[in-house]
């Protein structure tokens, strides 16, 4: 009898545990990420810099839904023959979001977020690994169905490797 109490007990705690390690899904500051769900049509300005020595305008594609239960959002992306995916969290213990691209040409990055609600601005800032690479991602939002962004790399002596704007225009939305 005296086991059956332990096991139960134990069964209970491990339960708690589990229920306290990740927020519900769409726990408030995940609700954020909302803004970004559904399709969008963006035009994207490519501006001289090292990694793009001319200018280019392109125009591309991207929906974002949520995955695994509502906890991560994915965003998938085309701009011409370059193909992007990210991935999207609220990391509730260091109550910031964050970022994983991955893209076509082998290329990934991971960004730490932090949303100013007052600005309806999201600000990604780059974690380098040792390359000596700064940056920085500013998506604002215009209106619920409208945003901006703005990309900005650069290396350890302060060169622009990239510099991307685009304009995001939702073309319909998904549900929440």
């Amino acid at each position: 009898m005296k086991r059956l109490w332990v096991l139960t007990a134990l069964l209970g705690v491990a339960v708690a545990l589990n229920a306290t390690a990740e927020p519900p899904p769409q726990a408030a500051n995940a609700r954020i990420l909302n803004k970004w769900l559904g399709d969008w049509k963006s035009i994207t300005l490519l501006k001289p810099a090292a990694w793009s020595p001319t200018s280019q305008e392109l125009s591309g594609t991207s929906k974002s839904v949520w995955i695994l239960d509502g906890r991560f959002q994915e965003t998938s992306s085309r701009n011409g023959r370059h193909e992007t995916r990210e991935i999207h969290r609220y990391d509730a213990g260091s109550k910031r979001y964050h970022k994983w691209t991955f893209n076509s040409d082998g290329s990934h990055s991971f960004w730490i977020g932090d949303w100013d609600e007052e600005t309806l601005t999201m600000t990604w800032k780059y974690v380098d690994f040792g390359a000596g690479i700064e940056g920085k991602i500013v998506d604002r939002f215009t209106s619920d169905s409208k945003y901006e962004s703005t990309v900005i790399l650069k290396d350890r002596a302060g060169a622009v490797l990239l510099d991307i704007r685009s304009e995001h225009v939702r073309t319909s939305k998904q549900a929440e």
